[in-house]
């Protein structure tokens, strides 16, 4: 391709992902049904018609805003499980980063899709691949997460599955309960118990039972 052909084309990709970029930006300012196309196409500094031609249907639109918001977790999330797999940041504070994570603006996007898609089978369809990419990537990272001789791959996914599920449901519990106190609590009690899943008796007993000993034989 000539340099001439370059550039439009770098263009089309720069206004694509700006579209993008705004409709997350205009739905976590306002919300699932408020963020009209208009709006979006005015925040990311386009026409309507050029957010249309990368975006026929609001369910395209949405599900590229779910699969950039995913991929930018995905990273993030990588990132600082290799910092605690090369032990250049402690457990302790990887149970803190995930907090933020999944009580803020990644997470509310994402639950706010989520509860639309509920009731919406179009958008729902539209959805489930992107989010079970999404939670194949996690797996894959949660597997190198621990040593495998102190946790098995797929007890490493469950003991990190339990952590995240544990911060969604304390970030859902964030929106009508404001009580920073009790959410610390949680948190601090965490870190003392995740150790113990990972390489301790707690994660002996927690696969311990027959579901656990019949897939190791």
């Amino acid at each position: 391709m000539t340099q001439t052909g370059r550039q439009p084309q770098a263009r089309s990709l720069a206004t694509r992902e700006r579209v993008v970029r705004a409709t997350i930006d205009e739905i976590y300012a306002v919300g699932y049904h408020a963020a009209t196309t208009q709006a979006i196409a005015e925040r990311a500094q386009v026409s309507r018609g050029a957010l249309l031609h990368h975006f026929p249907t609001r369910a395209d639109l949405v599900r590229a805003a779910l699969e950039t918001l995913l991929d930018d977790g995905t990273a993030e999330i990588r990132s600082v499980s290799q910092d605690v797999r090369s032990g250049t940041l402690p457990l302790a504070d990887f149970v803190e980063f995930l907090w933020p994570l999944f009580s803020g603006r990644f997470f509310h996007l994402s639950m706010e899709l989520i509860n639309e898609a509920r009731t919406d089978a179009e958008l729902r369809a539209c959805l489930i691949p992107v989010v079970q990419r999404f939670h194949a990537a996690l797996d894959a990272i949660w597997a190198e997460f621990c040593d495998a001789d102190s946790r098995p791959p797929r007890e490493a996914r469950i003991i990190l599955n339990l952590t995240v599920n544990l911060m969604r449901g304390m970030g859902v519990q964030t929106v009508l309960r404001p009580d920073p106190d009790y959410f610390r609590d949680l948190i601090e009690a965490w870190k003392a118990v995740l150790p113990q899943l990972i390489a301790g008796p707690t994660g002996d007993a927690a696969f311990a039972g027959p579901r656990f000993r019949k897939a190791s034989a």
